[in-house]
């Protein structure tokens, strides 16, 4: 049972203004762990006796029904409590682990005729199931699995509580509440299911009304005492209501026989499905311990080490498991009972737990004494409210099913396939949610960014001319940055939103795969698909930080860069493809001084022209580096030149290319600082011409009018830089 009982914050602003000033100042009483263990065990003591009844049903007939359920509910707790203390965690069975053992119970005593075995046979074979189970349990805490529980979507969480939560409810109705699952519908059944929907009413209403009361207990008890006030119980309608437990001594806990059992026959005939619920109860309990342990670091302050609590509770839940008892575990439900009732009270919060376990050591010593009292129907009562309760609040909520409508539908998906497949479905079902909430997620995300409208420009610096041609043509290439593991329904979608968003005057498409870590081999047949329809559309596409791996799977129809940057620079390159020929540069070689003599005297760029040194530089050649003191400036005459933080250029950040034309190594030469970046050639070999700052100041006292005309056209070319540096910054911070 999953649900809290909730504290009333109820304000009466009259009262409050009128209270005296030492009322005020008196303490407020302390949160007592004792009323706190109380509240816990009121919900635990029906809880936990019917389903304990239940689980032991088959072997009524053999040994007293009371000691079996009476002992598991007590026993178990009370040695976790004793011997894996934790502040605020209340250790009692739980649903998932009772509704199991139950379920290995009939499935063991199903075979027990064909293989000739016993009462405490049977309860040695269920024993075993539920230690392998606990095994199981104790693996997943070494292998430090409790971080998985974080992957898990709510809708799968919320199923599976609510899934067992519905699984007792129905169980309920199929066992006539109380009456038997062979019972027919009939006017005793009917009176069962009154006074269990009694019992259910009560609980509620004085839940509602008094939030510390312990409503369930109350709830039974008050049905009780009304069927035996009324005179149902032994004369007039004495045969509706059975008893929870037939009359009988008080009797120590069932030893497990373990001699003489066929394994290898069981094996056999009820092996695989023993394994398979043994399974089933590792994982569902773990989930919950895990989850609850979530909930105690996140909203209670309470932290721990969850594989450790793993570990912990699985051996002592084998050792109980072979006594042939249902282990206790972490109680959800009854923890959070203590935990709203103490608050921060760090006293109460560690004395609660062992005032619980003392007080189910009581209950199970006195038990063969009033068990027998209790009507069948008040404690299947007891068991629809906690299934009821154990669906969680937000799956009853109207506003959550309207808000969250995909959620609350996987959850209930769950929760159904659970109550009507049972647990191996359930979890089936959650797998597939957790698979497709997963996928759905990563591909509502996988386009971080889409840039339509050429936002975006390449760090190659081209000159005035063909830069103010390309600018307005950005527009013909789409950005699409993608980030998360790119799985086969990811891609399938990215490609989708990539077809559905292009607008007919793109003619580039890149896709930047700089923040994707993985792809898998379907999604990469996504990739080269979507680069052929594209192609066929006349579309040309490319793909920057492929990783090796992924671009060699890709195949070598798609196009991949290093970066982004690098992807932008060819779309650039095919724009300027298209530029008409009378609007090309022409002859660039012959140009020496490129952009900075534009506008200079004929006379005065001859002279210029004169004092330049050429310079030849390899292919990976290095021009300058960071830190270099001399304030040459350069043009290139023909090639490129790579402007990097760090040298070789796959070590550091391309901070610009520059080619024919253009000049570089401007900031030294005006401020006289050391170089900031490194230069060289990146691709091939290229040829620059040189100007020392010294030749150019003896030109300016010669020409000083051209000199202006040279200092303006590198102030402009700082100015245009500035301007792509800042676009491209303004980029990265969107």
């Amino acid at each position: 049972m999953s649900s809290a009982v909730p504290l009333t914050h109820t304000t009466r602003q009259g009262s409050a203004e009128s209270r005296s000033g030492a009322a005020a100042d008196s303490p407020e009483p302390q949160p007592s762990g004792a009323a706190a263990a109380w509240s816990a065990a009121a919900v635990t003591v029906p809880h936990a006796v019917g389903l304990g009844l239940l689980a032991f049903a088959p072997l009524a007939g053999d040994y007293s029904l009371a000691a079996l359920a009476l002992w598991s509910a007590a026993l178990p707790g009370l040695l976790l409590t004793l011997l894996a203390p934790r502040a605020g965690v209340v250790y009692a069975p739980t649903t998932v682990v009772a509704l199991l053992f139950a379920a290995v119970l009939a499935t063991a005593h199903h075979a027990a005729p064909a293989l000739g075995l016993s009462a405490r046979q049977v309860l040695a074979v269920s024993g075993a199931t539920v230690a392998l189970a606990f095994v199981f349990q104790w693996l997943l805490g070494v292998l430090r699995l409790a971080s998985v529980a974080r992957f898990l979507p709510i809708s799968v969480t919320h199923g599976f509580a609510a899934g067992v939560g519905l699984s007792m409810v129905l169980g309920q109705v199929r066992n006539g509440f109380g009456a038997g699952a062979a019972a027919p519908w009939d006017t005793r059944t009917l009176w069962q299911a009154l006074a269990a929907l009694a019992v259910v009413g009560l609980a509620w209403g004085l839940r509602r009304r008094w939030p510390r009361m312990p409503g369930l207990l109350t709830a039974v008890v008050l049905v009780a005492l009304a069927v035996a006030l009324a005179g149902l119980w032994g004369g007039g309608l004495g045969t509706v209501f059975a008893p929870a437990a037939p009359q009988s001594d008080f009797a120590w806990p069932l030893l497990p026989d373990w001699t003489d059992i066929p394994w290898v026959d069981l094996a056999r005939q009820q092996g695989p499905a023993l394994v398979v619920l043994a399974l089933l109860m590792a994982l569902v309990n773990s989930l919950e311990i895990l989850v609850f342990n979530q909930e105690l670091e996140l909203d209670h302050g309470l932290r721990g080490n969850p594989n450790q609590a793993l570990r912990r509770e699985s051996l002592l839940g084998v050792l109980c498991g072979l006594a042939g008892m249902i282990p206790a575990s972490t109680s959800a439900s009854r923890s959070r009972i203590v935990l709203a009732q103490v608050g921060a009270s760090r006293s109460a919060l560690a004395s609660a737990p062992r005032w619980h376990a003392a007080i189910m050591l009581g209950v199970a010593v006195t038990g063969a004494w009033w068990l027998h009292w209790v009507p069948m129907a008040c404690l299947a009562g007891g068991l629809v409210l906690a299934g009821l309760m154990q669906v969680p609040g937000l799956m009853w909520s109207l506003r959550y099913a309207r808000s969250s409508r995909v959620t609350w539908a996987q959850s209930w998906l769950v929760a159904l396939v659970f109550a009507v497949m049972g647990g191996v479905g359930a979890l089936v079902a959650g797998l597939v949610v957790a698979t497709f909430v997963l996928l759905h997620d990563s591909a509502a995300k996988v386009l971080r960014h889409v840039r339509l409208d050429g936002e975006l420009r390449s760090r190659r610096l081209r000159r005035a001319g063909s830069d103010t041609w390309l600018s307005p043509r950005m527009n013909q290439v789409a950005v699409f940055e993608l980030q998360g593991v790119m799985s086969f329904g990811v891609a399938a979608h990215l490609a989708e939103q990539v077809r559905m968003l292009l607008q007919p005057r793109h003619r580039w498409v890149i896709l930047d795969a700089g923040r994707v870590p993985a792809w898998d081999s379907t999604a990469l047949a996504q990739l080269r698909a979507l680069v052929r329809d594209l192609d066929q559309q006349g579309i040309a596409a490319a793909v920057a930080g492929l990783d090796p791996m992924a671009a060699e799977h890709a195949g070598e129809h798609v196009r991949a860069f290093a970066d982004l940057d690098r992807a932008l620079e060819w779309a650039e390159a095919g724009i300027l493809s298209q530029r008409p020929i009378e609007q090309r540069p022409a002859h660039p070689e012959r140009d020496l001084l490129g952009e900075i003599g534009e506008g200079v005297p004929r006379a005065a760029a001859e002279a210029l022209l004169a004092l330049l040194e050429p310079m030849d530089v390899p292919a990976h050649g290095v021009v300058f580096r960071a830190g270099d003191t001399e304030r040459d400036l350069l043009v290139v005459k023909s090639g490129h030149i790579t402007l990097v933080t760090l040298w070789p250029p796959d070590k550091g950040l391309r901070l610009a290319t520059v080619g024919p034309g253009m000049a570089f190594g401007e900031m030294a030469f005006l401020s006289g600082a050391a170089r900031s970046a490194c230069a060289g050639a990146e691709r091939g070999s290229a040829h620059l011409v040189r100007l020392s700052r010294a030749h150019f100041d003896a030109w300016a006292r010669q020409y000083p009018e051209a000199a202006l005309t040279v200092m303006n056209n590198l102030a402009q070319i700082g100015a245009r830089r500035l301007a792509v540096t800042t676009r491209q910054l303004r980029v990265v911070l969107e």
